[in-house]
């Protein structure tokens, strides 16, 4: 599959995008479907011009910020299990997930 990111394509008559190295999306239904670089596709239309990459515009304390949201989520879903699970686990679940928040804070800052 030697097509331009994003460039449509037609294969077993249906429409697809390539979206990513070896992953194509279907036209309509946005499906994704492996596809192995030996296959053979019908280009459809002209590529699209690849524009140059922005570079990633997130800082770290915006990064920073979602993170903690997204473990507060963590912390209060493991809270709905209270009553599933026994106490000893949960501080096990809790000690791992205070663990892998430290370790991605860390990562963070060490950039």
């Amino acid at each position: 599959m030697d097509l331009a990111m994003g460039q449509q394509f037609e294969l077993d008559g249906e429409m697809y995008v390539r979206t990513g190295p070896l992953v194509a999306s279907h036209a309509e239904s946005g499906k994704q479907r492996f596809m192995a670089r030996y296959v053979m596709v019908k280009p459809s239309g002209v590529a699209p011009s690849e524009a140059p990459r922005k570079p990633d515009l997130l800082s770290t304390g915006t990064v920073h910020m979602a993170f903690e949201v997204f473990h507060d989520h963590c912390l209060n879903l493991l809270a709905d299990l209270e009553t599933d699970l026994p106490p000893d686990r949960l501080d096990i679940i809790r000690a791992q997930l205070d663990q892998a928040r430290l370790s991605f804070l860390h990562t963070l800052s060490a950039k």
